[in-house]
């Protein structure tokens, strides 16, 4: 049995900003329809402005986090990655970083899940 192969054409799936009282929620994000190749950098800050954006359309801003969940597939990213994530997040919320054999999509380096609460 061989697993399917990845088609590019599910990323044009709709997105929709889901909130749940004052809370919102912003799973799954990664880089799959970036630019940045395979650098963990550049996918964590196309990931971050991507969730930027979404939380701004919800009416709150990643200042609004209150956990924070983090997937690698290499944890000697976890530096490079650090560095970016500080850049958005000068006060970090609670963050669980923990490495996955894979993602949903071959070359992604970071997954990140964001709960922010309407201010």
């Amino acid at each position: 049995m061989s697993l399917p192969r990845y088609d590019k054409s599910s990323l044009a799936m709709k997105r929709e900003v889901v909130t749940a009282g004052d809370t919102v929620y912003a799973a799954g994000q990664i880089a799959a329809d970036s630019r940045g190749g395979s650098d963990i950098q550049k996918q964590t800050r196309y990931v971050l402005d991507k969730l930027g954006r979404v939380f701004k359309a919800a009416g709150c801003d990643l200042n609004d986090v209150v956990k924070s969940q983090v997937c690698l597939t290499d944890l000697q990213d976890f530096c490079y990655f650090d560095q970016v994530w500080k850049e958005f997040f000068p006060s970090p919320p609670p963050r669980t970083t923990v490495q996955v054999s894979a993602l949903a999509v071959p070359g992604c380096r970071v997954e990140i899940d964001l709960t922010a609460v309407l201010p």
